[in-house]
């Protein structure tokens, strides 16, 4: 993907749209690359790709200008996104103060954080503060941060001298049922207005959108191929992989992948530990997506989960009810991966026992 030459030549000549969509080609040609011989997986392939392009383009192109303060709820599935978690982000400039105002509504818990670096880069996304409500001062479920590089009293969250990006983690237990929070975000400076579009500005944001888009498919599936490498296995992921996407730090993952027949039964044996704040067990695609998970039940946490009266919770990953508790829908997929997440455990738990049987 080029970014030299003169924006106004490249505009003109049809240059920067031309190599927008090779660069969208080249992603494609990793899809393909990466993609199970089965049509619905590859089918699923490009419907990621097709999602990736159009996050991205609207990050880019409406969601881009630090100056304007626009917080979103869209997020894509990536890195199997957690269906317990809303995610919010806007993107920042150290250049301007702002404040983020929230009331949690239904929400167990907040984790707010800010970035430097972005996915699919060399550098990463890299966090440069994280908070959670555990942190924060509150009035009645209420609070106000505010974010900038100087300090402030009460609560505040420091921006460093290359933080770009807001992310909030919304821990909203039923999913299905329950409110998230509700946020707003605002300057409180008298910096610059946002700019009018420059033909640069264009430029840099689909060549941008060009670079991102197959490196993040790359980036995923070098994950996905690391699980694929001991199936029906739940081990901690590779730190080099977190340190390209940093999180919440308060989290412990663990990732597997499984592939099953219809006759089969992929069951888990978790011990939670005595002492945590969240933890829940997802499973989703093959390209690291999460499943459709407000119509079919494919993932379960402390809240939700049946435990057994041994302290422990059998999970039951099948195509169709085994008649045991805690059954994950694989919802028409034959194989994918699986997410585990420990958040502020005293103890790291041991690693889940898992098996195959026949249904």
């Amino acid at each position: 993907m080029s970014d030299s030459g003169d924006p106004n030549e490249r505009l003109a000549s049809g240059r920067t749209w031309a190599e927008l969509c090779d660069a969208l080609k080249s992603a494609g040609e990793l899809v393909l690359a990466n993609a199970p011989d089965d049509d619905f997986d590859r089918a699923e392939g490009y419907r990621h790709l097709a999602r990736l392009t159009s996050h991205f383009l609207r990050a880019q192109l409406d969601e881009s200008d630090p100056a304007k303060a626009v917080i979103s709820t869209t997020s894509p599935k990536i890195g199997l996104d957690n269906p317990d978690y809303v995610y919010a982000g806007a993107r920042l400039s150290p250049e301007f103060t702002y404040r983020l105002r929230g009331d949690l509504n239904d929400v167990a818990m907040l984790g707010i954080g800010v970035f430097s670096g972005a996915l699919g880069t060399p550098k990463g996304l890299v966090r440069d503060a994280y908070v959670t409500t555990n942190d924060l001062e509150m009035e009645d479920g209420r609070f106000e941060l505010i974010l900038s590089r100087d300090e402030h009293p009460g609560n505040w969250l420091a921006l460093g001298p290359e933080t770009n990006a807001l992310n909030v983690r919304q821990t909203v237990l039923r999913r299905r049922e329950q409110k998230p929070a509700s946020l707003e975000l605002t300057r409180i400076d008298e910096g610059a207005k946002p700019l009018p579009l420059e033909p640069a500005q264009l430029v840099g944001a689909l060549d941008r959108v060009g670079a991102t888009v197959p490196a993040i498919v790359s980036q995923f599936q070098a994950w996905r191929a690391s699980f694929q490498e001991h199936p029906f296995e739940i081990r901690e992921i590779d730190p080099r992989f977190l340190a390209a996407a940093q999180g919440d730090p308060n989290t412990i993952y663990l990732y597997g992948y499984w592939e099953l027949a219809d006759d089969e039964v992929y069951e888990i044996v978790l011990e939670p530990p005595a002492r945590f704040d969240y933890w829940n067990l997802q499973i989703g695609n093959h390209w690291l997506e999460s499943f459709d998970y407000l119509h079919y039940d494919t993932h379960v946490n402390h809240e939700t989960a049946h435990v057994d009266d041994d302290g422990r919770v059998r999970i039951h990953v099948a195509a169709n009810d085994p008649g045991e508790p805690n059954w994950l829908d694989t919802a028409g997929h034959r194989r994918g991966a699986l997410a585990l997440r420990w958040v502020g455990a005293d103890t790291p738990p041991p690693l889940p026992g898992t098996r195959v049987v026949k249904a």
